[in-house]
């Protein structure tokens, strides 16, 4: 074979080589409409992970229009999580120094302070609470701001305030309780001794001494006569109930009962110990526990009714009672104790 004939060969050889590798794809395209098959058994899982849904993660952009669209409804520092100053804040913990969030915070600090005054003007529960959540918004935005401590002071007068008023609550309560033991003790009393005397006079009237007095001939003296005529009259003998040795003893008083559901005298206290929290920021409080005496004098089931602030001397409280003694009541006895806290003291 020549040179010639042999590259004409290989030429046809490509070209064929070429046209059944064509072929070969086209066959690859027609067999494409079964596929479907294959990829449909796949399409649930990816239609099921389409449809989980994304947590959303505001950008600044959504913050700064949140913000802008509080401020233009008048919602400055309330409702708590959907304010301008939340937003602004959030906005400045992402940008620390983005001028134009610090001066927003700026503008809107005055409002804030103002709206803290108001609620504790209010004299509530409810507003001392308000104004604790704005005043926690305002030491977010500028903790060494020169009104805080007017603002702290403020709130610590009315929380004592408040302290008076449970203090003489607890007080009128504790009196009317003593009051209404002391009456029940001596309802107590004068019906244990109405007992005793309605036992003195059925046991007198059933003693020997006194059944034979009532039926003695000589208690008769005119029926005696008759049935004994022979006999000469006599000076009847002095009672028996009169000589010495039958003479019945008065009933020893009364001892002394506790009223019911008082609390016995206490042997041993110990004083709650001041909370190093608590007494470095100057704050006062009080805590009421309701707790149980045992028949043995010791305290269990000590709880916290009543704190203010809340949970901030709880912990004191219920250690010191835990550890307090009482005299032995002979039963469970349950009672409350108050105790209160100040810095001053």
């Amino acid at each position: 074979m020549t040179q010639v004939g042999f590259k004409a060969g290989w030429k046809h050889a490509a070209l064929a080589a070429a046209i059944i590798a064509a072929m070969g794809i086209a066959g690859c395209h027609k067999k494409t409409p079964e596929a479907p098959a294959a990829s449909g058994a796949a399409a649930p899982s990816a239609a099921t992970a389409a449809t989980a849904p994304a947590e959303h993660v505001d950008t600044d952009a959504d913050l700064l229009t949140k913000a802008k669209t509080a401020e233009n409804e008048k919602r400055l520092y309330a409702p708590a999580g959907n304010n301008a100053i939340e937003y602004y804040l959030q906005l400045r913990a992402r940008n620390p120094n983005d001028e134009s969030v610090k001066s927003a915070l700026t503008d809107l600090f005055p409002y804030a302070m103002i709206a803290t005054e108001q609620n504790l003007k209010k004299g509530d529960e409810a507003g001392r609470q308000e104004a604790a959540r704005i005043f926690a918004l305002l030491e977010r935005v500028d903790a060494n701001a020169p009104s805080l401590p007017r603002l702290r002071a403020m709130m610590q007068k009315e929380a004592a305030a408040e302290l008076q008023q449970q203090q003489a609550a607890a007080k009128k309560a504790q009196d009317d309780l003593e009051k209404k033991a002391a009456a029940d003790k001596a309802a107590q009393a004068a019906k244990l001794q109405q007992q005793q005397q309605q036992q003195q006079q059925q046991q007198t009237a059933a003693s020997p001494e006194h059944v034979a007095t009532t039926s003695s001939p000589a208690a008769h003296p005119a029926q005696s006569a008759q049935t004994h005529p022979a006999a000469s009259p006599a000076t009847p003998p002095p009672a028996a109930a009169a000589s010495p040795e039958h003479v019945t003893p008065p009933p020893p008083p009364p001892k002394p009962t506790r009223a019911p559901g008082s609390l016995p005298p206490v042997v041993s206290s110990v004083q709650p110990e001041y909370p190093r929290a608590a007494l470095r920021d100057n704050l006062a409080g009080e805590v009421t526990v309701s707790f149980t005496v045992s028949a043995d004098g010791s305290v269990t089931g000590a709880s916290v009714v009543r704190s203010n602030p809340r949970r901030v001397f709880d912990g004191a409280a219920l250690d010191a009672i835990r550890k307090w003694k009482f005299e032995a009541p002979g039963e469970a006895v349950t009672g409350t104790r108050t105790f209160v806290f100040n810095p001053g003291n």
